[in-house]
């Protein structure tokens, strides 16, 4: 095979790899039925989509450490048996009405490490095969990782309308289809690389992957890097930095405001449906029309975020100042779920919450880059990273008490009123973050 042919088919998997990373993200397209079936509190099942999130969070220090040491076959071996085993075992416990929380944390926890696995391999598969094009070589499993729910949320819809059961045992052997064909592609690589060559991609590069401007020039990692700061800075340093704790703020904040939405609006859309007498057809299809708009604009706010990132380097301008833009997005997105009265008005609020959860996710590595350097950038995005843990899974708590609280026998019929309260506090944490926002930009940059 022609080396060029060989490096376009390593493209195309680990594109079609991307697709299976983002299933995580359909969990509000089947959680209120698992939760009726399982009889979990609402409380419960937000608890159960969380722990999705911290595997992502947890696991990707050590995705990262198997891919340098192991190669690519090891990590991707090891997401596919996280992502597999654990819609496995949804479909068994629902199947059996074998109730447990534990378990079903465990399995939504497997199904993130998976993930994170398997996009750990890809990226650094597309930044070594494509040198001179990194950045669009590795946005293309990033666009179908944000496009994985809408994908398999349409096809749950066409195909499995109404069977929770069929929808997870079709995730599960899905994903593993799409691992069989396109994996071996990627494991291929491992012998094609030498020992060490995937340590050396910066790992910036990797989270900036989100816009066609980095191949405009012939030397795409220098023209569009961001500038160093006077030092590098990490470990016990970065501790010490007040401007680390503004971002981690930041982070946490305007992250977990974003998961809590995700891993709710199965409920809300349940909620406002119950009031409307809608059939629970109707109001499955809803829950699931809400979670392909989150995907689609998840995906499109990563792009606008790489975009607007490096025009705004273009200009010689610090890229810290497009924080602003997600912290006004999402309190804009508070106020149009707090006004939402009917089933079909909930997608404006689903559309903002995933375009600007998205676009934090892209700019806020970017800040990271430029304020604290590339050298350790891998070990403090880790840090930055963990951020939402403790944030979102206080918010998912709260929502899924608030529905308790305001449920009989698991069912809500009073619409907005079952969780509106939660997006009071959401709104206070937004302006918290837009405090944290102020104080970084005020500030300036820290030289060291």
């Amino acid at each position: 095979m022609p080396s060029t042919l060989s490096r376009v088919v390593v493209l195309v998997a680990c594109t079609f790899l991307g697709l299976v990373c983002g299933t995580l993200y359909l969990y509000s397209s089947y959680g209120p039925q698992l939760a009726i079936r399982l009889s979990y509190s609402a409380a419960d099942s937000s608890s159960i989509g969380l722990f999705g999130s911290v595997g992502i969070a947890l696991s990707g220090p050590i995705a990262g450490v198997v891919v340098d040491t192991y190669g690519y076959t090891a990590a991707l071996s090891l997401g596919a048996v996280g992502i597999v085993s654990g819609y496995a075992c949804l479909q068994r416990q629902y199947d059996a009405a074998w109730a447990s929380v534990s378990v079903s944390r465990s399995a939504l926890f497997l199904v993130g490490c998976g993930s994170t696995f398997i996009n750990s391999a890809c990226l650094k598969c597309c930044a070594v095969t494509f040198p001179r094009m990194r950045g669009v070589a590795t946005a293309l499993p990033l666009a179908l990782y944000g496009l994985s729910a809408m994908v398999f949320s349409v096809a749950g819809s066409m195909f499995f309308s109404g069977d929770p059961s069929a929808f997870l045992a079709f995730l599960a052997r899905a994903s593993f289809g799409v691992f069989v064909v396109c994996a071996p592609a990627v494991m291929l690589r491992d012998g094609a690389t030498t020992p060490g060559q995937t340590e050396n991609v910066p790992m910036v590069d990797l989270s900036r992957a989100r816009s066609p401007l980095h191949a405009v020039s012939s030397h795409p990692v220098r023209a569009l890097s961001p500038p160093r700061p006077a030092a590098e800075v990490s470990g016990a340093r970065l501790l010490r930095s007040p401007r680390f704790w503004l971002l981690f703020i930041t982070t946490g904040v305007l992250a977990a405001v974003g998961q809590m939405y995700i891993y709710s609006v199965g409920y809300m859309a349940s909620a406002l449906s119950v009031a409307q007498s809608d059939s629970v057809v109707n109001a499955e299809q809803n829950q699931r029309l809400q979670v392909s708009l989150l995907s689609v604009a998840n995906c499109v706010g990563r792009l606008a975020a790489g975009i607007s990132g490096d025009m705004v380097h273009s200009w010689h301008c610090p890229r810290r100042w497009l924080l602003v833009v997600p912290v006004i997005g999402l309190l804009v997105a508070q106020g149009s779920a707090l006004a939402v009265s009917a089933p079909h008005r909930l997608s404006l609020a689903s559309s903002l919450t995933g375009f600007f959860y998205g676009y934090t996710f892209c700019i806020m590595p970017l800040v990271v880059g430029d304020e604290f350097g590339l050298r350790h950038f891998s070990a403090n995005w880790g840090l930055v990273g963990l951020a939402p843990v403790f944030p979102s899974y206080y918010l998912t708590s709260l929502f899924g008490q608030v529905y308790d609280s305001r449920s009989v026998n698991g069912v809500c019929m009073s619409g907005r009123v079952c969780y509106d309260s939660v997006f009071y506090v959401t709104t206070l944490a937004v302006l918290l973050a837009a405090v944290s926002v102020a104080l970084f930009n005020l500030t300036g940059r820290m030289r060291h």
